[in-house]
């Protein structure tokens, strides 16, 4: 009876959602939020596994003529497929062959940690947010994360080749790296992608020129006050099993001399990490030395733009080697296949493009209007602003929200006596979806390595959102007067 239901809930939401008369949407537009609330529900309650889920546009789409069967089948081929596979490969291979291992001891090692597990997730969470302050959010997590697996196997006393079980330190950790790196995010120009795009939206709307330390005069604040509410919110969600590792120090003390110098392996996959950090950090550097206009730079931005990153690692995976004579390389293409999520790639390609359809049927200039409409108070503004961005970035990318919001948010602060400056830092503070795995590649690279279910990952992250977005708001209103 229990899987009947879970069967008859997706055509059910179908209907509803299509039967509803959503303001600005056309009936094109319905059918693709109905099939978006069939899919969900779904995804949700897994009468079949993701991955068949994700392909019900395939049947419905021609079938209620949204679009041709060609159409349908392009929706899938989504660069955030390829930045999972490959960012969840180059975690592999650094949990395979040691490197996580090493990281995660010398963070247990710390004396601040202790062995306690609830300070080890908090120092976790807050190496995250630092590297996210000048890599992006998506890159951080796609780092971190297979160090946060190596801690959750000294939790759970498993060996390296044994599958971490779903617990609530697991979930701790993989929201912690989300959340994490999203407080990061907010602390410079660099933490985003779209930090500096609403930069040069303010200037080219206001002429207004904001500066790297003007930013981190309010960007640092909400960093670091973000950062330590997402952690007591998570500790609240998710208590950890124990309290404290049992015999941790004298454990990090034996597997640092069981693990001994760098192995062969380790170096391979270190120089490999050590490329793609370059790649990562390249267009930041460089655009900051050089300047926007020069030829280095845009040829820098173009070359190693972040969909760029994940297939250069995984032909560097597949054709460093470990030992030549034996022909052995970091990864063969085996394991890679037995060690690729998936459900998760496809649930995430199929969601995007679903979202995509949306955008392009008017998804984002109704809400832009219904924002623009309201009619707001310099002191409401910011909330409203705040929460468009916060929920509408899980229906649509944070460059497309913020370069959308910005046009409009931006100029109506100016007119309402609110400084246009602060509307500029909020909106992309805010303009990163941690509500479902298909809102970014920082959502989805969380959500592919398998240690939180995607209840937990809705449930918590609306949770989160809601105080994010109150939060950001919140520190805007004190600090505008200063920027």
């Amino acid at each position: 009876m229990k899987l009947l239901l879970q069967f008859a809930a997706g055509p059910a939401a179908f209907l509803v959602v299509y039967a509803l008369p959503i303001a600005g949407l056309t009936p094109q537009a319905r059918l693709v939020v109905g099939v978006f609330a069939w899919m969900i529900l779904w995804w949700m309650t897994s009468p079949v596994p993701w991955t068949i889920t994700s392909l019900l546009p395939l049947i419905l789409f021609p079938v209620l003529n949204v679009m041709d069967i060609n159409q349908t089948v392009g929706l899938y081929g989504q660069t955030i497929f390829f930045w999972i596979w490959g960012t969840v490969l180059m975690g592999y291979a650094l949990d395979r062959h040691g490197v996580a291992r090493r990281f995660a001891l010398w963070i247990m090692g710390l004396r601040v940690v202790g062995g306690n597990s609830t300070r080890l997730a908090f120092a976790f969470m807050a190496v995250c947010a630092t590297i996210s302050t000048v890599v992006s959010d998506a890159a951080t997590v796609a780092m971190m994360m297979p160090v946060g697996l190596s801690l959750i196997r000294f939790s759970q006393g498993l060996g390296k080749d044994e599958p971490v079980r779903r617990s609530n330190f697991g979930a701790f950790l993989a929201l912690g790296a989300l959340y994490g790196a999203v407080a990061g995010g907010c602390a410079t120009i660099a933490g985003a992608p779209h930090n500096k795009l609403s930069v040069d939206i303010l200037q080219r709307l206001t002429g207004r020129t904001l500066g790297w330390f003007e930013w981190m005069q309010v960007g640092v604040p909400i960093f670091a006050m973000s950062l330590v509410v997402f952690f007591l919110l998570l500790r609240i969600l998710f208590p950890p099993e124990f309290r404290e590792i049992q015999g941790g120090a004298e454990f990090v003390r034996q597997e640092k001399l069981r693990m001994g110098p760098l192995k062969a392996g380790e170096r391979s996959v270190l120089f490999v990490f050590g490329v793609m950090v370059v790649m990562f950090l390249s267009p930041s550097i460089i655009e900051l030395a050089l300047g926007p206009a020069h030829p280095a730079t845009r040829f820098t931005a173009r070359a190693f733009s972040l969909n760029v990153v994940p297939p250069t690692l995984m032909l560097l995976l597949f054709c460093t080697p470990v030992n030549l004579a034996e022909r052995k390389f970091i990864l063969d293409w085996r394991e890679a296949i037995a060690n690729s999520p998936w459900d998760a790639m496809m649930l995430c390609a199929s969601a995007t493009g679903l979202v995509g359809v949306l955008v392009e049927f008017g998804l984002s200039e109704s809400l832009g209007a219904v924002v623009g409409n309201l009619g707001l108070s310099a002191n409401s503004l910011p909330y409203v602003s705040a929460a468009a961005l916060g929920f509408g970035t899980n229906f649509m990318s944070g460059v497309a929200a913020t370069a959308l919001f910005a046009g409009i948010l931006i100029p109506a602060a100016a007119q309402i006596g609110w400084n246009a400056a602060s509307m500029a830092v909020l909106l992309p503070n805010v303009a990163i979806g941690i509500i479902a795995p298909w809102a970014g590649a920082t959502s989805a690279t969380a959500f592919a390595f398998g240690t939180i279910t995607l209840p937990q990952m809705l449930k918590t992250g609306a949770v989160a959102t809601l105080v994010f977005v109150v939060l950001a708001a919140t520190l805007h209103i004190l600090m505008a007067p200063f920027l």
